[in-house]
This record gives structure tokens, sequence and C-alpha cells, in this order.
């Protein structure tokens, strides 16, 4: 009896790891936009929800493998990014940050309708073969599509950190998060580390659409629960934190699937939301500190 508990369990972590992963990628973005741009983004989640829909049309219309609809997915939603923080974003850049927060969710409010009216609101999925291939281990069972989300999670992670560590790019993204003044004076175009933060962030969101879009339903709808949670990891990581976020992402999928297994599924969210609060309370700069863009 104590063996089928602890498989139980273990069945109950691996959710949550597969889960988290989703977690990560966009609570990543979402960190990197605050972390160097200073921009509290709450139209995130849509660009969440339309990667997943890119996905679906690469998927469905142009006939692609799963991770060649992933790669094209990140590339589309990330040209995106790159129009909203020059069209929205940039001219706000100076003003007062409640404008900024306002403006966003109104572009959140404005994507959703819009893939209301492209899209439709019947949920659909990414269908791949990769959801008929078994996985399991000990007691663990799991479909090989939900078994490379956190995979791909960890992959896209050690990208960018490479990207931050080892490139132009990515010094010029650490000096900007660090003092965007001083990053000026010495020839770094603030323009163009704002419009690579957006590009980064909002690929990273699309391809959590993507792989969270073949295992569960998606509707235009579904990026606003996902931007609640991606703030949820945020502030448990720390404002500005990349692995901070890591950390706070996988654990808040974990927390969340024992909740649901046991305690009652409904009371997952309120869970996830109460350790906020406490966190807040308790300990302001997040479980994990506050570290801007560090690696």
């Amino acid at each position: 009896m104590g063996d089928l508990d602890l498989g139980f369990l273990a069945q109950l972590v691996v959710n949550g790891v597969v889960t988290g992963g989703v977690y990560v990628l966009v609570a990543i973005g979402l960190t990197l936009i605050f972390g160097v741009l200073g921009i509290v983004n709450f139209a995130h989640g849509e660009l969440y929800m339309l990667g997943g829909y890119f996905g679906l049309v690469a998927a469905t219309v142009l006939k692609l493998d799963f991770f060649s609809a992933l790669c094209l997915a990140m590339a589309g939603v990330a040209i995106l990014g790159v129009i909203a923080e020059r069209v929205v974003f940039r001219p706000l850049r100076r003003r007062d940050p409640t404008d900024t927060i306002i403006t966003s969710f109104g572009l959140a409010v404005i994507l959703q309708n819009a893939a209301l009216l492209i899209f439709g609101a019947q949920p659909q999925m990414i269908r791949t073969g990769l959801s008929r291939i078994p996985v399991s281990v000990w007691k663990v069972s799991l479909t090989m599509q939900r078994a490379i989300i956190p995979v791909t999670a960890l992959v896209l992670v050690l990208i960018l950190h490479c990207i931050l560590r080892y490139t132009w790019t990515g010094r010029s993204l650490r000096a900007a998060a660090q003092n965007s003044v001083v990053a000026s004076l010495v020839g770094v175009d603030i323009n163009k580390v704002a419009a690579a933060t957006f590009a980064t962030g909002a690929a990273l969101a699309a391809g959590a659409g993507v792989l969270m879009g073949s295992v569960f339903m998606m509707q235009p709808s579904t990026g606003s629960m996902i931007a609640l949670k991606a703030f949820t990891v945020v502030i448990l990581g720390g404002m500005g934190s990349v692995y901070g976020a890591v950390g706070a992402g996988f654990l808040l999928g974990i927390v969340e699937s024992l909740t649901a297994g046991y305690v009652a599924n409904e009371l997952k969210d309120v869970v996830a939301f109460l350790i906020v609060i406490l966190v807040l309370l308790f300990r302001p700069q997040g479980l994990f500190g506050t570290a801007l863009v560090k690696v």
C-alpha cells in the first residue's frame, strides 16, 4: 500500500514538472521584459495564446512536424513582440508606469478579440503522433508529448543562458538591466535591446503555448489565467530574476499538482495565490531573491 502511495506521489510530481515547464517559459519572458525594460506586460498571456494558434496553423495548414511548427510559431510571435514594443510600448517608455500597465491591458483585449474573430471560440488542440507514444518509468506513466514539455523548456532555458552569457546581445541586455543610462553612454542601443528583449520574451511565451496546446484544449481566453500564473512565478522567484523564475515555475507546478491530487482540483489555484500572498507578506524579495537578469 505504501509503495502504491509512493507511486501516486511520483506521478503527481511528474505531472507538476510538466506543467511547471510551461510556467517557466512564460515567466522567464515576463521577468526578462520587466528586468531589462521595467515594463509590466499584462498582454504576455496573449502572446502565449497566439503561439498555440500559430503552432496549430503550422501543423494543420502547413503540415509541418511538431518541432518545425514550434520553431515557426516562436519566430512568428517574436515578430509580433517586436512590433508591439515598437508601436505600443516604446512611445510610453518615459511616461508614468501606470500608462504602460493600462496600455498592456488594452493590448491584451485587442489580441484576445482578434484571436476570437480569426480562430473562433471553439476549443482546439494541436494533434501530433507523439501523443500516442506511451512513456512508463516505474509507476509513472505519461505520453511522449507530455514528456517533451519540461525537456524542451530546459533546452530553451539553456539556449537563453548561452545568449545572455556569451553574446553581445546578451551582454547588452544585462547592461541595460543594470543601468540603461550608463549602457547607452558606452554604446548600447537601448531601442535594439528593447526589441531583442520583447522578441525573446514573446518567443518563449509562444513556445510554451505550442507545448501546452499539444496536450490541452486552447481558446482565445487561454492566456488570461496563464498570465496570472506567470506573475505568480515571477513574484515567487524574485522580480527580474531569470533563474528564480525557473525554480519557482517548477515549484508552482508541483505544488498545484499535489494540491489537486491530495486535496481538490478546484483548490490548486487558491493554494498558488495564497502562497504568493504569504511570500509578499514575509519575503517580498521572492523565494530566490532579486537579481536583474543575473546569469
